[in-house]
C-alpha cells in the first residue's frame, strides 16, 4: 500500500483486484489551461478535492475487465502516474485483455500528482488525454518505436463514502531497463552508436506524425535485449507530448508554419547547435555532428529552403561552436 494526500486510504495494493471500465478520454488541450485554475488549498480534505475539481468527463463505453497489482513501479506522492504492472484476471464483456500477460498499468490519480505543475486535477486530466491521443496517432509505431496501447479506462473506488473516479491506461511490458538506469560504458561505441540512431529514428517518426515527445531523455526510453545482442530502443510517457508541432497547434495559421505531416530530416532537428543531443551526453563520446551528416546525408536532397528558415544555423552559432 502507498501513502497519499493527507493519509486517505490508498486503492493501490498489491495483489489487489480493480474493476475497471473502458473510457474514451477528453479531446487534449492546451498546456495553459492547467495553471489558468487556482491550486487546490492544502487544508482541504481529500473528498473536498475530488468534489470541488471533478474529471473531465470523456465518455464511460460498455467492456469491463479486472485486473490484479502485481508490482508498484512509480507509487507515491508528487508523482504524475502510478505505475505498476499487472494482469487481467477476469475478461468479461469482451475488452479483448489477455489474461496471460503482463501489463503496464498508468493512473493519473490527481491526489497523488506532483503539484508543482498547477492544478493537480487538470494536470492528470492533460496526462491522461495527451498520453491517450499520442497512442491513437502513433498506432503504426505500436510495439515497435513505442509499446503496444491497450487502451484507456476508468477505475472506480470511494473515499469516505463517495465514489471517485481515476483514469489510467493499460500498455506492454516491455522487457528493458530505462538508459537512466544503465551505465554507458558497458557499452560500446557502436553500441552506443546503435542505440543513439534509433532513438534519432523513433523521435523522427513520431514527429513525422505530428506528435512532440517534449520529454525525450534517457528516463523516458527504454532498453530491450531483444535476441542476437540487438537491442530494441523504445520510447514512453507521454503525458507531456504536444499533438502537433506548434506550441498552439489549435492555431493553424501558426502550426502551418512547421510543415504538419511533412517528415523533416534529422540534420535539421538533430542539429548539435540545437542541443538536442544534450540529453545524452553521457552515451556520446564522437563528433556527434559528423556523425549525424554521415548517417543522414541521403536526406539532405529533401531539405527545402523553408525548413532551412525554421531550422538555422547562423554563422555566430558556427563561431562559438556547439552548446556544451
Amino acid at each position: 500500500m502507498i501513502d497519499t494526500y493527507h493519509n486517505a486510504p490508498s486503492p493501490y495494493c498489491i495483489s489487489a483486484v480493480l474493476i475497471i471500465q473502458s473510457h474514451t478520454p477528453p479531446p487534449p488541450f492546451h498546456k495553459g489551461e492547467i495553471f489558468q485554475q487556482d491550486r487546490p488549498h492544502r487544508s482541504l480534505s481529500p473528498l473536498e478535492l475530488c468534489l470541488q475539481n471533478p474529471l473531465l468527463p470523456g465518455s464511460d463505453c460498455h467492456n469491463f475487465a479486472n485486473i490484479c497489482l502485481i508490482k508498484g513501479l512509480q507509487t507515491g506522492a508528487h508523482k504524475r502516474s502510478q505505475v505498476f504492472v499487472v494482469r487481467c484476471v477476469d475478461d468479461f464483456h469482451s475488452s479483448g485483455l489477455s489474461t496471460d500477460q503482463d501489463m503496464i498499468a498508468k493512473f493519473y490519480d490527481p491526489l497523488y500528482h506532483d503539484r508543482d505543475d498547477g492544478n493537480p486535477f487538470r494536470a492528470a486530466d492533460y496526462d491522461y488525454s495527451h498520453e491517450c491521443a499520442s497512442y491513437k496517432r502513433l498506432s503504426e509505431l505500436q510495439g515497435s518505436a513505442i509499446p503496444q496501447f491497450f487502451g484507456s479506462y476508468t477505475f472506480k473506488t470511494e473515499i469516505d463514502g463517495h465514489p471517485r473516479q481515476v483514469r489510467l491506461i493499460l500498455i506492454e511490458r516491455v522487457n528493458g531497463l530505462p538508459m537512466s538506469r544503465l551505465e554507458p560504458k558497458r557499452f560500446s561505441t557502436e553500441e552506443r552508436q546503435d542505440i543513439m540512431k534509433q532513438i534519432v529514428e523513433a523521435e523522427s517518426a513520431l514527429y513525422a506524425k505530428d506528435v512532440f515527445h517534449e520529454d525525450l531523455c534517457p528516463r523516458n526510453i527504454l532498453i530491450e535485449w531483444s535476441g542476437l545482442e540487438r537491442v530494441r530502443v523504445v520510447i514512453i510517457d507521454f503525458g507531456k507530448s504536444v499533438i502537433g508541432r506548434s506550441r498552439n497547434p489549435s492555431n493553424s495559421e501558426e502550426e502551418s508554419q512547421w510543415f504538419p505531416g511533412v517528415p523533416i530530416s534529422p540534420l535539421l532537428r538533430w542539429n548539435i547547435y540545437y542541443g538536442y543531443p544534450n540529453s545524452f551526453e553521457d552515451w556520446i563520446d564522437w563528433s556527434w555532428q559528423e556523425w549525424l551528416e554521415f548517417q543522414y546525408k541521403e536526406t539532405e536532397s529533401a531539405i527545402t529552403d523553408e525548413q532551412r528558415q525554421m531550422w538555422p544555423v547562423y554563422d555566430w552559432m558556427l563561431e562559438i561552436g556547439p552548446p556544451s
